[in-house]
């Protein structure tokens, strides 16, 4: 409107006796953009409700919906901006078609979301976000711009308010876990080698057979009876109790995953196998503990049955962030002796200590093993593992014969450091971060059907 109006204007000084035209043409332009100020709503006055989920996975999408009742503003073009957490990444924004569209890379919010409010309806804008790093993020403030309807202005409203979203960890493959766990699938889970002692002992109950089940405990008198199989359940392990530890130190803030996984830290692989073992053993009747080792034993949560106190677990836990500082694992575990005095079987998730440290980390294991039946995970560099075998998965490429040669070295000295803390009496675990869960498992049932 002001381009017109300046057009209007030097026409009017340089033709003669257009002078008269011009000032009518700025009249009507003026008097539209009246028109047009007074029939387009503040987007303050419109009535908006955003939804988000309270918790999701870490790298998992979810969607938030905002919702606006269009009141005056029916049938007029609208935009909304909405401030969010840096960690936040933009997947797809609404504007206005069918599908969701991808976000602007060229605009760090991503671009806005655009519609038309529906007449007779509330018009929902939907946007899909994930999220690189746990923790408690916001969904900040919005800003809502509605077109007039002449098309002549833009009026502009900032809504303040935040909502927060618990990043947890993924936990991809709990249900799955849960499910073979169940029905004893063990080998599905990764667990390749069980030390079986005894047997089955005491028939306890029969279940609704699970497809995987063995053949050799379907109940065929209960399956003529019922026409429906059934499942001879026994008695075999005891419950223990079972107290987690995962490391927060500074090796744990080291990236270790690609695909789906990329970006993830060794901590965050920790907590989700962590969660997934305690989440198997609470469902078997044990009594499970959490805590994480920084500079000394921290967030710990007493030992507990009962699915319900997964809840507690979890949330003592999933915000949990690597530090700049080694741990100290002896402290942690002489203030969890103080805090935990009966056996228990002693999980702890972490990484071999730099070699000037193994020492220190030998003395603490075996101070612990003296107590608890002890496990120690030590989560390898993937990327490391690449380079020892000379080729890159991925693609096919020869690993240069320098790299090879240090990764070689360095291989072999994490595989001395094992070795020397394996003499502490821990049982020592060599895991790929991604691949932890089946070893842990593994360890638990041993440890479990020994009667620890």
């Amino acid at each position: 409107m002001a381009v017109l109006a300046a057009v209007f204007a030097a026409a009017g000084v340089l033709v003669d006796g257009f002078g008269v035209v011009a000032l009518a043409a700025d009249a009507v332009l003026f008097a539209g953009f009246v028109a047009d100020a007074l029939a387009t709503p503040r987007p303050a006055t419109l009535t908006v409700d955003r939804v988000c989920p309270e918790r999701a996975g870490l790298e998992q999408e979810f969607e938030r919906v905002v919702t606006i009742e269009p009141g005056r503003g029916a049938g007029l073009e609208l935009e909304l901006r909405e401030e969010f957490a840096p960690v936040f990444e933009v997947v797809a924004r609404d504007v206005g078609e069918a599908e969701l569209a991808p976000p602007l890379l060229d605009d760090p919010t991503g671009g806005p979301d655009r519609t038309r409010l529906a007449p007779d309806a509330a018009t929902r804008l939907v946007r899909r976000y994930r999220s690189s790093v746990r923790g408690v993020h916001t969904l900040g403030d919005l800003r809502l711009r509605v077109r007039g309807p002449l098309g002549l202005l833009w009026r502009q409203s900032r809504l303040s308010g935040e909502q927060q979203i618990a990043i947890e960890p993924a936990l991809l493959g709990l249900a799955r876990t849960l499910r073979l766990a169940a029905s004893e699938r063990w080998q599905d889970l990764g667990v390749r080698r069980l030390r079986r002692r005894g047997g089955l002992t005491e028939f306890e109950s029969l279940r609704d057979y699970v497809h995987g089940d063995d053949p050799r405990f379907v109940d065929w008198k209960a399956f003529a009876r019922h026409g429906r199989p059934f499942t001879r359940e026994y008695q075999e392990e005891r419950g223990q109790e079972l107290i987690l530890l995962v490391d927060t130190g500074r090796r744990m803030a080291a990236t270790t995953s690609a695909g789906a996984e990329r970006g993830w830290t060794k901590l965050d692989h920790a907590l989700d196998a962590a969660l997934q073992l305690a989440a198997v053993a609470l469902d078997a009747g044990d009594r499970v503990a959490i805590g994480t080792i920084g500079a000394r034993l921290e967030r710990f949560v007493a030992p507990a049955r009962g699915r319900r106190h997964f809840a507690r677990l979890r949330n003592a836990v999933f915000d949990a962030a690597p530090s700049g500082r080694e741990s100290d694992l002896g402290r942690a575990l002489r203030e969890l002796a103080v805090l935990h005095r009966r056996r228990a079987m002693l999980v702890i998730v972490t990484d071999i200590a730099d070699p000037l440290s193994i020492p220190a980390q030998r003395r603490a294991l075996q101070s612990g093993s003296r107590r608890h039946k002890l496990v120690l995970a030590a989560l390898d560099d993937p990327s490391l593992r690449v380079a020892s075998s000379g080729v890159d998965p991925e693609t096919g490429t020869p690993v240069r014969a320098a790299v090879r040669a240090e990764a070689l070295a360095l291989s072999h000295e994490r595989a001395t450091a094992c070795a020397e803390l394996a003499g502490s009496g821990a049982r020592i675990l060599d895991a790929l971060p991604a691949e932890a869960a089946g070893p842990l498992l593994a360890a638990w049932l041993d440890a479990r059907r020994a009667g620890v």
